[in-house]
C-alpha cells in the first residue's frame, strides 16, 4: 500500500508521470525531496502564473525557490503540506480546499489521518506523491503521481471544468520538473533498447528490432492477465482497433474465459483467417513471447521452429515485466525479425507502423490496468445518440405501439403464458421481446443473470442510463459473484428501491417484481405494479432465445396512467430493451467466437 492509498484511496482522478535518472537513488532522493525544483526560469514563471490571481490581490510574490520543505499548512495559513513519508523512497503532499475559486480557502488538517477523513460538503481533496525506486546501482526510477477526489458530486463537477483549463498546465509544469531533473542528473547508465532481453535467443540472427516500454502502477501479476487474453476474436491488442481489431473496442476488463494460453497456440492476428502469432516462450507473470515463421511465396504461417523458406519473414514480439518496486512494473516490449534481403523494402514501411501501434498499445494497456479508461468514450456516445433517436421514432408514432411490443417475436410467440404471468394476471399494458442467439443456452444465462445496476448494467446504451444518474459501467465478461440467487434483487437505480426476485429457475428464468403499497391500494391512492421477466430458451444445443417481458398495472388516476403508462414509458422502454437484447447477444456471441479463436499452427479455429 502507498502513502496515496492512505490518502485518498477511491479517487476520482489519477494521473501518473514518471522518469529513470542516471543517478543513485540516495542522491535523487536528496534532489527531490530537499532541493530546489524549480530549477529553471520556465518553472519558476509557470508557477508564478498559477498563483497569479492571488497575487493581484496583494498576496507575497513568489519565492526564488521551490522546495518541499517550504510547504507548511497552519490554522492560520492552510495549505499544500507534507502528511505523509517513507523516507527515502517516497513523500506525499496534500491540501484541501475549493481549488476553482480565483482565491482558494483552503482548510487545515493536521495529518494525514484528518486529511483521509475529512468529508465536510464542497471541497476537493487533492494529493501527489513522488516515489524514488533504485533501477540499478547507479539509476533510480522516479514516478509522480496525482490523485484528486471531492466530498460530494456538486464539488467535482466544479472541479472538473476548473482542470479543463488549469489541467494543461499543471501537466507541463510536472514534466517540466522531471525534465529538469533529467538534465540535472543524467540518462540511465544502460538503455532498454541497448541492453539484452530474455526471448533474444528464440532469434539470434534477427536483422531489425525495435525496443518500447511503459511504467505502469501494478504489480506483474496484475498486468499478466491483460497480456494472456490480447488476440483479434478474442480482447482485442488494445492499440488502434480501427487498423488491428476490425474497429471492435479492446476489451476494458479482465475475461476470466481468455486466461488459458499454452505454448503452441496461436493468437488470431485477423478477423478472418488463419495466421496469427504463435505463443513460443511464456512464463507467468514475466514473460510472453510471440513469433511466427511466414512462407512469402506460398503466403501461409508455418511452425515458428521449421526449416526457413527460401523467402520469408521469421519475427518474435515478446512482453517482458519486470518488477520496479513493490508497486510498479516496466513492460518491455521488442519486436525483432529476420529476412532475407529482398524483404528490406518491407522493413522501411513497417517499421513506422509498428512504431505507432505499439506506442498507442503500451499507452492504451497502461490506462485499462491503472483504471483510468474513462466510462464513457465517444462510441458509448455515439451509441446514446442512437438510442435516443430510436426513444424518438417511437415516441412519434405512438400507432406502431402495437408491432413494437412483440420485437423480435411473432405474435403467437410473444402471446403465449411465461413464468410470472400470475403475479399480474391482467397487465395494464406490457411488451414481450426476444432474439436468438447463436450460443448456447448455459453460455448465454450467466450475462443475464447478472443485470442489474449494481452489477453488470443493462447492456444497453450506457451513456443515457448514466446521465439519468444510473452510475454503471456495462460488463464486457462474466462476474461469477454477480450471478443472481435465490433471495436477491433487481436494482434498476441507486435512488430507486430495488425490485425483489419473485422466481427463480437458475439457467432458465428469473423474474422482478415491483410490489404495489397495499396500504394506499386499499385506500384507493395512487399505485403502481410490475413485473420483468428474463428467461432464456434452449433452441438446441448451440441456440437459445432471449426473452423480456415487461407487465404492468396501475390505479386508475390519471397522474398515474400517464407517468407510467406506455405514452412516455414505452418509447424509452422499447428502445433500452431492444439494445439490452442485442447487448446480450453480442457479448454471448463474441464469447463462442473467441472460445474457438485458438488453434495450432496449420489448423482452423476450433469449431
Amino acid at each position: 500500500m502507498t502513502e496515496l492509498d492512505r490518502l485518498i484511496p477511491t479517487p476520482r482522478m489519477v494521473e501518473i508521470d514518471r522518469v529513470d535518472l542516471g543517478a543513485a537513488a540516495p542522491r535523487v532522493w536528496d534532489a527531490i525531496r530537499h532541493g530546489d525544483l524549480g530549477r529553471t526560469p520556465l518553472i519558476r514563471a509557470l508557477f508564478a502564473i498559477r498563483t497569479l490571481p492571488n497575487r493581484l490581490k496583494g498576496a507575497k510574490g513568489e519565492p526564488s525557490t521551490i522546495r518541499i520543505d517550504d510547504l507548511v499548512s497552519s490554522p492560520e495559513h492552510p495549505g499544500f503540506q507534507v502528511l505523509a513519508e517513507d523516507a527515502p523512497r517516497e513523500f506525499a503532499v496534500g491540501a484541501i480546499g475549493k481549488v476553482w475559486q480565483a482565491d482558494i480557502p483552503f482548510v487545515h488538517v493536521p495529518n494525514g489521518e484528518a486529511f483521509a477523513a475529512f468529508s465536510d460538503a464542497g471541497f476537493v481533496k487533492v494529493a501527489w506523491a513522488v516515489r524514488v525506486a533504485p533501477r540499478h546501482e547507479h539509476d533510480a526510477h522516479v514516478e509522480f503521481e496525482v490523485r484528486v477526489d471531492a466530498t460530494d458530486d456538486d464539488s467535482w463537477q466544479k472541479f472538473r471544468h476548473y482542470f479543463r483549463v488549469i489541467g494543461p498546465g499543471s501537466r507541463f509544469i510536472r514534466h517540466s520538473v522531471l525534465r529538469a531533473l533529467a538534465r540535472e542528473l543524467g540518462a540511465p547508465e544502460t538503455r532498454d533498447d541497448q541492453r539484452s532481453l530474455p526471448g533474444d535467443d528464440l532469434l539470434p540472427d534477427a536483422a531489425a528490432e525495435l525496443t518500447h516500454s511503459i511504467d505502469i502502477a501494478a504489480r506483474p501479476e496484475v498486468i499478466w492477465p491483460w497480456l494472456v487474453q490480447m488476440g483479434c476474436r478474442r480482447a482485442g491488442f488494445y492499440s488502434i482497433d480501427a487498423l488491428d481489431n476490425a474497429a471492435e473496442l479492446s476489451a476494458t476488463e479482465i475475461h476470466p474465459d481468455l486466461q488459458h494460453l499454452a505454448v503452441g497456440d496461436v493468437i488470431p492476428a485477423t478477423p478472418e483467417g488463419e495466421d496469427g502469432f504463435e505463443v513460443v516462450r511464456l512464463e507467468a507473470p514475466h514473460l510472453l513471447a510471440l513469433g511466427g515463421l511466414h512462407d512469402v511465396d506460398a503466403k501461409r504461417q508455418i511452425a515458428f521452429a521449421s526449416k526457413r523458406p527460401e523467402r520469408f519473414w521469421h519475427v518474435t514480439w515478446t512482453f517482458i515485466l519486470e518488477p520496479l518496486d513493490e508497486r510498479s512494473t516496466r513492460l518491455l516490449v521488442r519486436a525483432r525479425a529476420a529476412f532475407p534481403p529482398s524483404q528490406r523494402l518491407h522493413v522501411a514501411w513497417i517499421r513506422p507502423v509498428h512504431h505507432l501501434m505499439q506506442t498507442a498499445q503500451l499507452r492504451h494497456l497502461a490506462n485499462r490496468v491503472e483504471g483510468r479508461m474513462p466510462r464513457e468514450g465517444w462510441r458509448e456516445v455515439a451509441a446514446g445518440a442512437g438510442g435516443a433517436a430510436v426513444m424518438t421514432a417511437a415516441a412519434l408514432t405512438p400507432f406502431l405501439r402495437g408491432a413494437r411490443s412483440h420485437w423480435g417475436l411473432d405474435e403467437k410467440a410473444a402471446a403465449r403464458r411465461l413464468p410470472g404471468d400470475d403475479i399480474i394476471a391482467e397487465p395494464r399494458w406490457s411488451w414481450t421481446h426476444g432474439i436468438e442467439i447463436d450460443a448456447p443456452a448455459e453460455d448465454v444465462w450467466p450475462w443475464v443473470a447478472q443485470v442489474g445496476a449494481d452489477r453488470a448494467g443493462f447492456y444497453s446504451y450506457q451513456w443515457l442510463e448514466n446521465i439519468a444518474g444510473c452510475n454503471l459501467r456495462n460488463a464486457e465478461a462474466i462476474h461469477p459473484a454477480w450471478q443472481v440467487r435465490e433471495g436477491d434483487s433487481l436494482l434498476l437505480h441507486p435512488q430507486a428501491p430495488a425490485l425483489p426476485i419473485a422466481s427463480l429457475v437458475p439457467g432458465r428464468h428469473f423474474v422482478a417484481h415491483a410490489r404495489p403499497n397495499a396500504s394506499a391500494r386499499a385506500q384507493g391512492k395512487p399505485w403502481i405494479e410490475a413485473t420483468w421477466l428474463f428467461a432464456v430458451e434452449p433452441l438446441g444445443p448451440r441456440r437459445c432465445r432471449f426473452i423480456s417481458r415487461y407487465r404492468m398495472s396501475c390505479s386508475n388516476d390519471l397522474a398515474t396512467r400517464l407517468s407510467f403508462g406506455p405514452i412516455f414509458v414505452e418509447p424509452v422502454g422499447f428502445a433500452m430493451d431492444r439494445r439490452m437484447l442485442l447487448g446480450v447477444k453480442e457479448r454471448a456471441e463474441r464469447a463462442v467466437r473467441a472460445g474457438r479463436a485458438l488453434h495450432p499452427v496449420g489448423a482452423s479455429p476450433r469449431a
